[in-house]
């Protein structure tokens, strides 16, 4: 068990410790830590679990904060103090995402503790709680609770066992794994498709049309990304074969519309089809008025696939038969 002395502090130094903590950014690479609000002031603790009044009195302990942590116990880490996941699952976090969680923090506590390990600088280095640790930002929290875990022993072991959380809590989106999927690639983290399939036990059909969803543009990801009822297989492929064909401005407003209307994929299918079709073309066409021995008709000629139509009404028998000998004439038997 660690014991720390307690030590009365200024309010001047807590109020530059919040500050520190509050101003960090929740958009943006999510491996940007806090700043620091004074680089010269003296290590804020790490305490187990307890009370946040206690937390505070003990900023300024002098305990050196790396030999602190036990895998296993839950502390109370400063979230200046606390660093994202190198290889966080998640790519994409919306505003509204976190702005809920930090009101659900500020209101109610933190209610499930984030994961994380220490590294060799005795950094606290999450595993998974990114959500929980912008919320903590945005509304202003000193601190995040975080249970320690044993270090993943690969960068490959560290992505998955936080992918299986998010998993877990469905909090895993498609278009989280295609951005992702496509880094770890790029990375050599996983040397292909089929290795990332096999190590998620996916199959690989599921794995490259996922993956095909990176290719959409930022804009439009986080366009859909801020209606979690399209954040499905179905309709992220549909949205993205409709961007293949209409582009960006189209398909924001196709992603509010199906938003707003509860469209289906099918119904995002069917518009790309119609996009895809485009207006019907019809051929062009010469049309003349005819009159012969007091019959009516008319003539068309269709210029694009070399058709002509001759129409009249009103012929007698041996007018008809006179018509068709004459016709017929044009066309010599082989």
């Amino acid at each position: 068990m660690v014991s720390f002395k307690k030590k009365l502090v200024a309010p001047e130094r807590v109020i530059a410790v919040e500050s520190a903590a509050s101003s960090a950014p929740i958009v943006g690479d999510p491996r940007i830590g806090a700043p620091v609000a004074n680089a010269d002031a003296e290590p804020i603790a790490i305490v187990p679990l307890q009370a946040k009044s206690q937390v505070l009195s003990q900023i300024g302990s002098s305990q050196d904060p790396a030999g602190s942590y036990q895998v296993g116990t839950v502390y109370e880490v400063p979230v200046s103090q606390v660093k994202s996941n190198p290889y966080n699952p998640r790519a994409v976090y919306t505003v509204s995402a976190v702005d809920d969680m930090a009101r659900s923090m500020s209101s109610g506590g933190q209610k499930v503790s984030a994961t994380a390990y220490v590294d060799d600088d005795g950094d606290v280095v999450l595993i998974e709680g990114e959500t929980r640790l912008r919320g903590a930002r945005a509304g202003g929290l000193p601190t995040l609770r975080v249970e320690i875990r044993p270090r993943p022993a690969s960068d490959r072991a560290l992505y998955e066992e936080a992918r299986a959380a998010n998993v877990e809590r469905r909090d895993q989106s498609p278009l989280d794994d295609a951005i992702k999927w496509k880094e770890l690639i790029a990375k050599k983290v996983y040397p292909t498709q089929v290795a990332l399939a096999k190590a998620l036990n996916l199959g690989e059909d599921h794995v490259s049309r996922t993956i095909s969803l990176a290719q959409l543009p930022h804009r439009i990801i986080h366009a859909v990304a801020e209606n979690p009822e399209l954040l499905t297989h179905k309709m992220l492929n549909a949205i993205r074969e409709f961007w293949e064909v209409k582009g960006d401005d189209d398909t924001l407003e196709l992603i509010l519309e199906a938003a707003k209307s509860g469209m289906g994929y099918r119904d995002v299918a069917a518009r790309r089809k119609a996009a895809a079709k485009g207006p019907v073309k019809r051929p062009r066409s010469t049309r003349e008025i005819l009159t012969f021995r007091g019959a009516k008709g008319e003539f068309k000629s269709f210029e694009e696939d070399g058709r002509i139509e001759l129409i009249l009404n009103g012929l007698t028998p041996e007018v008809a038969q006179e018509i068709q000998s004459k016709i017929l004439a044009l066309f010599p038997k082989e």
